[in-house]
């Protein structure tokens, strides 16, 4: 039987967080993975709030929200963390917490941390966060070294001559214009004079 913390893995929902405002205090939101358990964790920066679930609780959940398979689950659960859709309640020692939307969001509840516990999910939390905003300063480097690449690789077109020979060519195939009888070619607008003959006798 897998763990519920290779489950997670498996389907992307080890490392998610968001940000989600309630009654004007921010709150992160995130999840980890630990003794073969799948975590979920909120925080307003001094408190924590967390619920462990192990593979029997993870699967009394996904039944008792009536969705069929872990990875429909997760993929749901994912989808939200992607979305935005995450609400949440702070009752003091509980928070209860939505994913999704509607009456087919899927509902958690959290529990105030020990302060051992507490202390480890920030601890954990801002390193993760460390980690992540790192990874993301060296792809955006990555992007905007391609990027400078390859302008210097692109021709300036406005270096580009004309190529007057093919503006002299004739088209292939376009008919010759007849010379018109009678008329000059140097002024085609005279007619041609005949050459002057001398007397005749009969």
């Amino acid at each position: 039987m897998d763990a519920s913390a290779y489950l997670a893995t498996q389907h992307k929902c080890e490392r998610l967080q968001a940000m989600v405002s309630s009654a004007s205090v921010k709150y992160l939101v995130f999840t980890s993975v630990s003794n073969d358990n799948w975590n979920l964790h909120i925080s307003d920066g001094v408190d924590v709030w967390r619920a462990e679930l192990d593979k029997t609780v993870l699967e009394s959940h996904r039944e008792l929200a009536d969705v069929a398979g872990y990875e429909a689950y997760f993929t749901k659960f994912r989808q939200a963390f992607k979305d935005g859709n995450i609400s949440l309640s702070n009752q003091g020692h509980r928070v209860s917490l939505e994913v999704g939307n509607g009456t087919t969001a899927l509902v958690y509840e959290l529990f105030e941390a020990s302060a051992s516990q507490r202390k480890n999910d920030l601890k954990n939390v801002l390193f993760w966060l460390a980690e992540t905003t790192k990874e993301l300063q060296e792809r955006v480097q990555v992007v905007e070294e391609e990027l400078r690449s390859a302008k210097k690789q692109k021709p300036d077109a406005s270096f580009t001559l004309p190529d007057f020979d093919s503006t002299r060519k004739r088209p292939t195939g376009q008919p010759k214009m007849p010379k018109p009888q009678g008329r000059s070619i140097i002024n085609p607008a005279s007619k041609k004079r005949k050459a002057a003959k001398g007397v005749e006798f009969d």
